[in-house]
């Protein structure tokens, strides 16, 4: 079965553009509208348009992408990268890194940049 990435024709490091360009080109090519009812193409189309909607629906949003990734690099051998996590309240963002490395979920950053403003 293929990946997400396979069905949208895309790699594993596009950008949201390119995952949203994709998408809308495979869905002008593969619209069953634009096939007779009835016949094995139509068929097909519906089928494909399926599988790319699905696809475009885990891709298009940043934490089920995280989500799907974490997925399938379990199912590949590991490469070292974890689910990032904030350092200041634990709660897992949607940033990937290496060990080591301390990144704050959107919330925290925006709370220590106003306090920081701040002078606190």
């Amino acid at each position: 079965m293929p990946t997400h990435y396979e069905t949208l024709g895309i790699t594993r490091d596009a950008t949201e553009r390119r995952v949203k360009a994709s998408y809308r080109t495979l869905v002008k090519t593969y619209h069953p509208d634009r096939f007779c009812e009835g016949s094995k193409v139509y068929a097909e189309a519906e089928k494909r348009i399926r599988e790319i909607n699905a696809a475009y629906a885990v891709l298009s949003k940043p934490l089920s992408r995280a989500s799907y990734d974490l997925k399938l690099n379990q199912a590949l051998p590991h490469s070292g990268a974890e689910p990032e996590h904030c350092a200041n309240c634990g709660k897992p963002t949607t940033y990937w890194h290496t060990p080591g490395k301390v990144v704050l979920c959107h919330v925290c950053a925006g709370t220590n940049s106003k306090a920081m403003a701040r002078g606190q």
